[in-house]
């Protein structure tokens, strides 16, 4: 493990730059309302990125905003984004909903550290599981969770340059002939995310299957700060909302637990939570101890949104 653990460090600090590409959400409207609508965006990111000089190593196309890591110069970063952005905005304007994307600039950090990279990586890939009870983040194409670590993973598809007509023209939701490269694989009319997500380097950043799964799944406050500084929703569930408790009561309200608190010091947990977290007002009585009439007059807005 340790020998990994050299292995990945050393592969960090031979790369070049690193960014989470990311938008904030849209107010109006979002990107895609059926799986046709997923797949034409992840063909336009297939295409998009095939005439960048960077490369994709995680995804998330979440309904109203997006998220991408990915290695190489800032500039090439930012080209590939309104590449994207502008095969978007043409495919919305003839199809019913112009200026859609109008408003969407990319947000671009960079990434510092290994610890980052693979807390950013697991980020994005955990971004749908924590919005949608329903998704698998390991086996959704929403996300390339599917593709790291996965021995049954099917390489599957025609090279892209090899489709013409109107097969081409569906792929690319475009009349102009667009010269596109062998190297992305098309599967049913569908950019297969194996052939444009680099995984295989992603991968070199974890010692093991059992670390991305548990800095995906288990590394939560890491995720919730990252969350927050994008912007984005903080969804935890119970057994989260657990641990994040417990942490604030040792580390900042000198308590082993909430039922060893005084009632103003569990208002005070509760609105930790609240404001830090954004939980509800059900996860904050339960969390806290507190009755959910309290909480409810402590957070009165909340609670009539309920």
């Amino acid at each position: 493990m340790l020998y990994r653990e050299t292995q990945s460090e050393l592969t960090f600090r031979k790369a070049g730059t690193f960014y989470h590409i990311y938008t904030s959400p849209l107010e109006s409207d979002i990107l895609y309302r059926n799986d046709d609508e997923l797949n034409i965006i992840i063909n336009f990111i297939a295409i998009a990125i095939m005439f960048c000089n960077c490369r994709i190593l995680a995804f998330a196309v979440m309904s109203n905003h997006l998220h991408f890591i990915i290695e190489g110069p800032e500039s090439e970063c930012i080209k590939f984004f309104y590449s994207l952005k502008e095969k978007l905005t043409t495919f919305f304007r003839y199809n019913g909903r112009p200026g859609l994307v109008d408003s969407m600039e990319p947000g671009c950090t960079q990434i510092n550290s290994l610890e980052q990279l693979r807390t950013e990586i697991a980020y994005v890939i955990r971004n749908p599981f924590v919005a949608r009870t329903d998704v698998n983040p390991f086996a959704c194409s929403m996300t390339s969770g599917h593709l790291y670590f996965n021995p049954l993973l099917k390489k599957e598809g025609v090279p892209a340059n090899t489709l013409k007509g109107r097969v081409l023209r569906d792929f690319t939701r475009s009349r102009k002939e667009i010269e596109l490269k062998g190297d992305i694989s098309v599967l049913d009319g569908v950019a297969q995310a194996w052939s444009f997500v680099d995984y295989e380097r992603a991968m070199s950043f974890f010692d093991s299957a059992q670390q991305f799964i548990m800095i995906t799944l288990k590394n939560v406050e890491a995720q919730v700060e990252v969350a927050i500084r994008y912007n984005d929703p903080v969804h935890l569930n119970d057994q989260e909302l657990v641990t994040v408790t417990m942490k604030i009561c040792r580390e900042e309200l000198g308590q082993d637990k909430p039922s060893d608190m005084i009632p103003k010091d569990k208002m005070l947990l509760a609105t930790i939570l609240k404001n830090r977290y954004h939980v509800s007002n059900a996860q904050a009585a339960r969390a806290s101890g507190l009755l959910l009439r309290d909480v409810d007059a402590l957070f009165p807005l909340a609670a009539k949104r309920k």
